[in-house]
């Protein structure tokens, strides 16, 4: 598994324009707790706890910086704010919304893209086929042993065992790469001594045709490549989740500067990103199970472990 890639951006100071904030106003800024004015806030009985109270949770570092997103988490988190953008709330969140449905929709391209790409990686189906081709070769030249000894096609049909199985089909129980190169070598044996013809009146040339596509089939499943070809570079993730990742980052940016801009905005504010302060008690309350023993932890290796395909592409940016 890859490690998490620890982002670590400078978190931007969160200021209202001139013109939102008049000459010796002691309006807070976003985050900034209009408790403060209360003579009663410095009490611990007067503080709300957690998230009861509105201005802790506009606070902005837990929305500048996202929690731990993968694949999966950052595009539900990602699809979530969109339909929560407050109304008329400026170009700035509109521009920032548009940017992080764009870089969603880049994420879940490629995501697919991988998704099929590794499905067809699974090497077994094109063991099974290669086996099957070269079982039907070896069982058709078996086939002419019901004829007289001295008969042509019996003799020529042994002979072709004895060149291409001397040891039967054992070696279709070798390992993958292993198989691949006996099967690599009678082919090539085949070519060399040009047995084709015969093989394609014994066995039948449609049955040939079939061996050679399974053959080739089963190469490019184990990412054997013929002189002149280049495999094709892994699809990786970590760039688009990056880029989600930002995207969810600007957005809250801009969010806490609209809410800055005037009272009343502030609860719309707080709605749109309500799925990020979500995210982040399910964490909480997830680590904190893990840390008591209540829930079963699963290690970074155990996870890589798993038939998820997309376990390794995660971004920490908490």
């Amino acid at each position: 598994m890859s490690p998490d890639i620890s982002i670590s951006p400078s978190t931007p100071v969160v200021t209202a324009p001139r013109s939102a904030v008049p000459s010796g106003s002691t309006r807070p800024i976003v985050g900034q707790s209009k408790l403060s004015s209360n003579p009663m806030s410095n009490s611990p009985r007067a503080m709300p706890r957690g998230d009861e109270t509105m201005n802790t949770f506009l606070d902005p570092r837990p929305f500048v910086r996202p929690p731990r997103l993968s694949v999966r988490s950052g595009l539900s988190l990602g699809r979530m704010l969109l339909p929560l953008v407050p109304a008329d709330p400026g170009p700035g969140v509109l521009a920032a919304a548009q940017s992080l449905e764009a870089a969603l929709e880049e994420l879940e391209s490629q995501w697919k893209i991988k998704a099929r790409t590794q499905q067809t990686d699974d090497v077994r189906p094109y063991d099974v086929r290669i086996d099957r081709a070269w079982a039907v070769v070896d069982s058709s030249l078996d086939r002419y042993a019901v004829f007289d000894p001295e008969d042509a096609d019996r003799t020529r049909a042994e002979e072709l065992r004895r060149q291409l199985f001397p040891t039967g089909l054992e070696f279709l129980k070798l390992p993958y790469i292993e198989e691949h190169a006996e099967s690599e070598r009678r082919l090539d044996l085949i070519e060399e001594e040009d047995l084709r013809e015969d093989l394609d009146r014994l066995v039948g040339e449609d049955f040939l045709d079939e061996l050679a596509a399974a053959h080739a089939a089963y190469g490019e499943a184990l990412g054997i490549h013929t002189a002149g070809q280049t495999p094709p570079p892994p699809i990786s993730l970590t760039e688009p989740l990056r880029r989600v990742v930002d995207a969810i980052s600007a957005y809250a940016i801009q969010v806490l500067a609209f809410a800055n801009l005037d009272e009343g905005n502030e609860e719309h504010a707080r709605r749109a990103l309500e799925p990020i302060a979500a995210l982040r008690r399910a964490i909480a309350r997830r680590n904190a199970q893990r840390s008591s023993g209540e829930a079963r932890l699963t290690s970074p290796s155990t996870a890589a472990a798993t038939d998820d395909p997309l376990a390794e592409d995660e971004i920490h940016a908490a």
